[in-house]
């Protein structure tokens, strides 16, 4: 694997999950039963995770280009080009992240935390949109079916439930079994996405050890959700969920990379 194509696909990952783990936090603070300033630091960790992440995906996409002391030149071209579109919607993103994080951590008073969040929810979803249109080059059919633009709207889900199950799971177990639902329904679906995807480029690939790797985070999800009946719960659930993560990263490693090298 070049390391162009890795850095991308980390890339593209780390910047949806850290869009989703904003989107559910901001649920998750509003609709916690926990104590507030409980409530308030978890609510900051995720926040300042989710820059850390926007962070080392900015870093990974300029690994990406052959001359990164270049790469101001990339939104040269807003009027025509995605690349330059995702290249500001990041910027814009990691900006208001940046802000809202402040002003979460500093609670300045004087200007309400909704409005950098509600700003950076916007252009995080804007920015997804932009990177489905930058990714699905005309010269690559394999990307132009229906699979790999749903793969980038499974993955923030995934990631962000994920990780939101993982800060408040031991504080909050009810709670966090709303997020383990959300994440096991968007695992499911990022394997069927993941099937149509191999089926629809005709690529052949079902006895890649990506399917393997399904196949055992379909079992360890159905393991955990019978533990939990039994009231075993444990680390079944966190081994599960990483695997989860493990799998959905290597489907984007195979769309992006295995299949199409030119990218």
């Amino acid at each position: 694997m070049e390391k162009y194509n890795l850095s991308l696909v980390l890339f593209t990952w780390l910047t949806q999950a850290s869009v989703g783990l904003l989107v559910l936090r901001s649920i998750y603070v509003r609709q916690s039963q926990n104590d507030k300033i409980k409530t308030y630091i978890t609510g900051h960790f995720m926040l300042t995770s989710a820059f850390i992440m926007l962070v080392a995906g900015l870093i990974l996409s300029f690994t990406h280009l052959h001359y990164p002391a270049h790469a101001y030149n990339a939104i040269n071209n807003l009027g025509s080009s995605w690349m330059s579109r995702e290249i500001l919607a990041e910027s814009i993103l990691l900006f208001t992240v940046l802000v809202w994080y402040i002003v979460n951590r500093m609670r300045i008073r004087q200007i309400p935390v909704v409005i950098p969040e509600t700003i950076a929810i916007v252009s995080g979803i804007v920015l997804i949109y932009f990177m489905i249109r930058t990714y699905m080059l005309p010269s690559i059919p394999e990307l132009h079916n229906p699979s790999f633009p749903v793969s980038f709207i499974i993955t923030p889900v995934l990631g962000g439930a994920s990780l939101v199950f993982f800060f408040i799971r031991k504080k909050e177990p009810a709670y966090a079994e709303r997020f383990r639902l959300i994440a096991s329904i968007a695992f499911v679906l990022s394997f069927i996405n993941y099937l149509l995807f191999v089926f629809l480029s005709n690529s052949y690939l079902l006895d890649s050890p990506v399917t393997f790797v399904y196949f055992a985070g379909i079992i360890l999800l159905i393991l955990s959700y019978y533990l939990n009946a039994k009231n075993k719960t444990g680390i079944s659930d966190v081994i599960f969920l990483n695997l989860a993560i493990v799998c959905d990263l290597l489907n984007r490693v195979l769309t992006l990379t295995f299949t199409n090298p030119g990218i």
